[in-house]
């Protein structure tokens, strides 16, 4: 149980002039504590530590009876609240203490708190997400970087220490901000709209794609309204609120049937990186435009010969689990890579290495990701292919000729993974805008004339 004591600091490095030492009142929480100051400093005779008199200074009495009661509410306090108290970290067991007794405002920062943030991700093994908040954040910083006249165009790898050793010493469940990034972080109250409107404005002109400033916008919001249901006074402080944070639909870059033939039919070299980003395309597409990071992450143990097993990994939270069925051109591909000598818990596909400890796995994907698309760009140009491919063109490649054939959209929405049939209408408005443009074009133009 947490516990709150009066006490004098008498640490050497604590005295002032006078030999005085501050009046502190020390919180003891999870094996820790840490000190609450009360701008009092007092020679060592003038404090009783048993009773919690004050004497021998400018009204004692009044002075005594103040701490005293602020104590014994404090005390009352942390009973009443003990069981939400259990659950907190000593720094936000002071935070609160300051906020509700001393009428201390927030100084809870973006980086400080995100740190936070991102550390409950990594405890859930939802690494490719704290790393897409953490992107945003970089972005954040290098925009404080720009504002105080240094060079922005770095390169930031982290913004945070995650060594386990660290945290744990620190005595607090989050990662630990890097000393050269504390200069850039902010107060959560010091953010207001014009600032995140500036920030905006920044990152459009940075960044090529709108999608990744609606993205990034949306992270850090999340963020702030996470911090707000945490804080009370941080509840109604919504500077992104009226930002407009919209996305925006990604070019679909389908192949049609007839390049998809050139694609397969195209002479490559045995076992170079391009016949290998050709095999992986292929088996995306059999398997209803399979995510690349899903192909990287399946296992010997989910193929039993006819079927593939897996959740979706960007919806596995939500139970997206699927089975397919191998067409027999899948199973070429799988044949290829299988090894007499797989183990059940090896990859299916050489794109991870075994040994890739799980936090580093979304790193080594995207590393992956950069090397498939360089590879099937090569495929693209020797079959004479003029389109920009990348791992996402099997999927729009495979829903596309889908709905060409007719396929009721609603199975496309379900082999896709999306949520509703509203985020595939979305994803691929223009193709079926013009699908039924095209359906009532033919009815108009081959009326029959007028007698």
């Amino acid at each position: 149980m947490a516990k709150v004591t009066l006490l004098l600091d008498t640490r050497e490095k604590s005295k002032i002039k006078g030999d005085r030492y501050p009046l502190v009142l020390r919180i003891g929480h999870q094996s820790t504590s840490r000190t609450i100051g009360l701008d009092k400093y007092l020679k060592p005779e003038q404090f009783n530590e048993s009773t919690h008199e004050l004497k021998g200074i400018t009204n004692s009495v009044r002075h005594t009876k103040r701490i005293q009661k602020t104590l014994s509410d404090i005390d009352l306090w942390l009973d009443e609240n003990k069981a939400d108290i259990k659950l907190w970290s000593i720094n936000k067991l002071k935070d609160q203490i300051e906020k509700q007794f001393f009428n201390k405002q927030s100084e809870l920062t973006l980086l400080g708190y995100s740190a936070k943030f991102l550390y409950r991700f990594h405890k859930e093994g939802r690494y490719s997400t704290a790393s897409s908040y953490e992107d945003a954040l970089k972005a954040f910083v290098k925009y404080k970087i720009k504002l105080t006249g240094e060079n922005d165009q770095v390169t930031i790898k982290s913004l945070f220490n995650k060594n386990k050793q660290d945290i744990e010493k620190s005595g607090d469940s989050a990662f630990i901000l890097l000393d050269q990034y504390i200069p850039y972080d902010v107060p959560i109250k010091g953010l207001d709209v014009e600032f995140m409107k500036d920030f905006k404005a920044y990152m459009s002109e940075r960044f090529t794609s709108r999608n990744t400033v609606g993205i990034f916008l949306r992270s850090i919001n999340a963020i702030l309204n996470d911090a707000g249901t945490s804080f009370a006074d941080l509840k109604d402080h919504k500077p992104l609120e009226n930002i407009k944070k919209g996305s925006f639909a990604n070019e679909i870059r389908p192949l049609s049937i007839e390049e998809l033939q050139r694609l397969r039919e195209v002479e490559l070299p045995p076992s170079s990186p391009a016949y290998r980003a050709r095999l992986d395309f292929l088996f995306m597409f059999n398997n209803m435009g399979m995510n690349f990071y899903d192909v990287a992450l399946i296992k010997r143990m989910q193929f039993d010969g006819e079927r593939i097993k897996y959740f979706r990994n960007k919806t596995k939270y939500e139970g997206d689990f699927f089975s397919v069925k191998q067409s027999p051109e899948a199973l070429n591909v799988i044949e290829y890579f299988i090894k007499p000598d797989h183990d059940t818990d090896d990859y299916l596909f050489p794109i991870l290495p075994k040994d890739t400890p799980p936090d580093r796995i979304f790193r080594v994907k995207n590393d992956k990701i950069k090397w498939f698309n360089k590879h099937i760009k090569t495929v693209a140009a020797k079959a004479n292919i003029e389109k920009n491919m990348t791992s996402y063109t099997a999927r729009d490649t495979w829903s596309n000729i889908g709905l060409d054939l007719g396929i009721d959209i609603r199975k496309i929405s379900a082999g896709l993974g999306h949520s509703t049939v509203e985020v595939t209408q979305n994803s691929y408005s223009a193709k079926i805008q013009e699908r039924i443009l095209d359906d009532i074009n033919a009815v108009i133009t081959n009326s029959p004339s007028p007698s």
